[in-house]
This record gives C-alpha cells, sequence and structure tokens, in this order.
C-alpha cells in the first residue's frame, strides 16, 4: 500500500482532517493504486473495494452525520441505499454478456481483461466524479462564507436601555446590567445635555463580543469613559487594517465596502486571533487618552 494511500485511510478513520486536503489525497491515492494495476492481475478485485472505501469515508458525508442525533440517526441508517440492487443487476448482466462474447468465441483469459479493464475504469470515474463534485461543494460553501462576512451587520450603535439589554443578554435584571457595569464588563453613554437615562449600545451582546471578549477589551481601554469606549469600538482604525473594533471581533462588516486581501484575512481570521488584534488596538488607543 503506498504511503498516499495509508495517510488517506488514516485520515478517514478518525483524524479530523481539511475537506480540500482529504480530496487531494483522495485524488492521489486513486490515481496511484489505477496506474499500478496490471492487466488481469488478481489484485483488480481489491482497487474496486479500495476505491468504493475512499468514496464512502467522506469526512464531509461523517461530520454531517454527528448533526443527527438518537432516532433520525437511526431512521437515516435504515433508509440509506445499500446498493446492493444495482450491485447484483450488474452481476447479472455481466454473467450474460460473458456468455454471449464467449459464445462469439472470446477466450476466458481475454475476457478477464476486458472485466478487470472495465472495472478499474468505471471505479476510477466515480472516484473523480467524486471529488470533482466535492470540490465543486466546496467552493459554493467558500462563496457563501465569504458572502456572508462581507454582508453587513445590524446597526451597533442602537441605544438600548439596561431592560433591553438585559433582556438581549439572555434575560438579566436592570440590576445586573448595572453590577457588571461597575464591574467593567459593560458600558453605557449618556447623550449630551442629559443628566439621566444611560444608554448601552446593542452590540454589547453580539455574538462574538458579548461576555468575556468585550470585558477583555474594556479591561485592554483601563478607565476609559462610556463616551471614549463607544468611540473606540465604533471607529475605524488603522491598527485593525481600517475595521471597527466591532467588525473585527465579529468578523463582519457594519457597512458594506472594498476590503484589501490583508484586511479580508483578519476578518476571517480565528476569533482568538481577532481578539488580540483588538486588544493590542485598545492598548494602544488607551495610551493615546494618557497621553
Amino acid at each position: 500500500m503506498s504511503d498516499v494511500l495509508r495517510s488517506t485511510m488514516l485520515a478517514s478513520e478518525g483524524t479530523l482532517v481539511d475537506p480540500r486536503a482529504w480530496l487531494i489525497q483522495v485524488e492521489r491515492a486513486a490515481a496511484d493504486a489505477v496506474s499500478k494495476l496490471k492487466p488481469g492481475s488478481p489484485t483488480s478485485g481489491a482497487v474496486h473495494k479500495v476505491l468504493e472505501r475512499l468514496v464512502l469515508t467522506d469526512p464531509m458525508r461523517a461530520e454531517a452525520s454527528t448533526h443527527l442525533a438518537g432516532s433520525a440517526a437511526s431512521a437515516v441508517a435504515r433508509h440509506r441505499p445499500t446498493g446492493n440492487l444495482i450491485e447484483d443487476a450488474i452481476k447479472k448482466t455481466s454473467a450474460a454478456h460473458a456468455e454471449a462474447l464467449s459464445e462469439a468465441g472470446i477466450p476466458p483469459v481475454v475476457l478477464e481483461l476486458l472485466r478487470s479493464w472495465v472495472e478499474v475504469t468505471v471505479d476510477a470515474r466515480v472516484v473523480q466524479r467524486q471529488i470533482q463534485l466535492r470540490s465543486a461543494i466546496e467552493d459554493v460553501q467558500e462563496d457563501m462564507a465569504q458572502r456572508e462576512r462581507l454582508a453587513p451587520l445590524a446597526d451597533p450603535a442602537q441605544p438600548l436601555s439596561a431592560t433591553e439589554l438585559g433582556q438581549a443578554l439572555g434575560g438579566l435584571s436592570d440590576e445586573t446590567v448595572r453590577l457588571r457595569e461597575r464591574a467593567g464588563e459593560l458600558f453605557s453613554v449618556l447623550r449630551p445635555g442629559r443628566k439621566r437615562g444611560r444608554e448601552y449600545p446593542a452590540f454589547q451582546a453580539w455574538p462574538g463580543i458579548a461576555g468575556k471578549p468585550l470585558a477583555q477589551v474594556l479591561a485592554a481601554l483601563g478607565p476609559a469613559s462610556g463616551a471614549a469606549a463607544y468611540g473606540f469600538f465604533t471607529s475605524p482604525t488603522d491598527l485593525l487594517g481600517g475595521l471597527t473594533p466591532i467588525e473585527a471581533l465579529t468578523g463582519k462588516l457594519t457597512t458594506a465596502r472594498d476590503l484589501e486581501a490583508e484586511v479580508q484575512e483578519l476578518l476571517s481570521a480565528e476569533a482568538a486571533e481577532r481578539q488580540r488584534a483588538v486588544e493590542d488596538a485598545a492598548h494602544a488607543y488607551a495610551a493615546t487618552l494618557a497621553a
């Protein structure tokens, strides 16, 4: 067994692999298996099983099955096509053709060569079509993910009362919201000319910002006022390639615009990487305020 084929088998037996990398491994393993087949070789039957396994151990299919639970998964297993009907039909028609060719004077050794050739060719074509299909699916999924990242979010500056923010955070009481604000985990702003009625920007309840990420950025800002914190979160900064900290934390734009490749890379980076970038920007912003 080739190293490529062995690594593909190991990947399919429990190691989580990137779908693109898996497709490349499948293509290489299939090509390796087919290219080494000798006409009439007794390993031709094994080639069929190898190629079949490569197709059926699709990690994307396995990952999708993990989303089915209990009875749903059982129902899928009960009704999944086994391919036995097609296999039986192929055997029947193959036998009929072999008999007809034999009656036409084709020697048995030639029949065996033809059978081996047809089987390998068909199996390899199946794998080739599967690879092309999965690659196309990956292209569509990547395009959809890119569109989602670049789709503008709702207004992050929408003002919420303590009650409204508490509800958005999962049903917290007004008192809990105010306690978290005093602990430096939230912030509010007071509109000019007003002495009461502090408002909480809505983005503080957004996924990717609410909770620990927000608290860590506020800690990096230090004793900044609510107005200063609001200005930091909502303003584009060169430290983030022109993104606002809100956009960097959520991985999505709040206003549609064209981005350079490096900025798109940051926007699609892992949450921890984006968090670190925002915290670094917050430290720099705090130093500017203190100067």
